[in-house]
């Protein structure tokens, strides 16, 4: 099919699949201090999306060396760190797991980002009984854990990350592309010990603009802050994604999209969240709330 011609030829693109949001940088613009124009749900919003996002690039990464054989010129410790070790438990007979073992204390990764501890995906093995092909099978969902697992841009300021999130194939579109809709269910505790929580839903649907792949995405995310705020996200634009990941010469960043962010106790005021325009390759989001904007600078 045209999609599995398009991932094997080099693009295991599916490494962006759940991003919605990119996690902020170490420097985004302060959040303002007054309650009502409290942006810490987009911050913490876009840290759970970058978590989701990037576990995932990495599950993908590894898997093509571990199991697939896609790339073999290209091993998780090329991409990421000599640290990344890779690990399988093949016994099931109808599931795979992969560990992804970055080890007890932070290493930094070519990537510049600080990961620290495990990565657990259990890879349904299909019907030719290979991981590859569990993922071009429609139906089947793709599960993913974490053990002690850390991520930053910070040796000494990492953000734990624990739940759960899966990914399913939903078939092929009016287009002839395969879809697949992911569900997350997150914790993020930061350094601070205040905790986070995320739980989104959206799909992922390959398109063509000016002849690059992207993915489609949208969805919605409920969550409550480190502030014990709730919020609502629903993706009002959807978000493109370049189908190639940072390894292969993709965008690293969301190139354009819209999201809305409201937060019932506080009279479900809008924030806004806009990526920008497509074919821009920036790591810069501007957020708007009531009149005001704020430019957040991603991970």
């Amino acid at each position: 099919m045209r999609t599995k011609n398009l991932l094997v030829s080099g693009t295991l693109g599916i490494a962006l699949a759940g991003l919605v949001l990119t996690g902020c940088h170490k420097n985004s613009t302060t959040t303002p201090a007054s309650t009502d124009s409290d942006i810490t749900a987009a911050q913490d919003e876009s840290n759970a999306s970058y978590a989701a996002n990037d576990t995932k690039t990495v599950s993908d990464a590894c898997v093509q060396t571990g199991g697939s054989g896609l790339a073999p010129e290209r091993s998780p410790q090329a991409i990421y760190s000599q640290h990344c070790t890779v690990s399988w438990d093949t016994l099931n007979p109808t599931t795979d797991t992969m560990y992804v073992n970055f080890g007890a204390s932070p290493v930094l990764c070519n990537d510049l980002v600080w990961r620290q501890g495990e990565i657990i995906v259990y890879w349904n093995k299909a019907a030719s009984n290979h991981v590859k092909v569990a993922y071009f099978d429609s139906g089947t969902t793709i599960n993913m854990t974490f053990r002690g697992y850390y991520v930053g841009t910070v040796k000494d300021s990492v953000n734990g990350i624990s739940g759960n999130r899966n990914w399913t194939n939903e078939g092929h579109n009016i287009q002839g592309y395969e879809n697949w809709n992911f569900n997350a269910n997150l914790v993020i505790t930061y350094p601070s010990k205040q905790t986070a929580t995320w739980n989104s839903s959206r799909d992922n649907v390959l398109t063509e603009v000016n002849s690059v792949w992207y993915y489609a995405v949208s969805g919605s995310a409920t969550g409550v802050t480190r502030n014990n705020v709730t919020y609502n996200l629903t993706i009002t634009s959807p978000l493109y994604v370049t189908a190639k990941p940072w390894w292969l010469d993709g965008c690293a960043w969301i190139e354009s999209g819209i999201v809305s962010i409201t937060r019932p106790a506080l009279n479900n005021n809008t924030l806004t969240i806009n990526f920008g325009n497509i074919g821009d390759c920036d790591d810069k989001a501007t957020a708007t709330l009531d009149n005001k904007s704020y430019t957040i600078y991603l991970w």
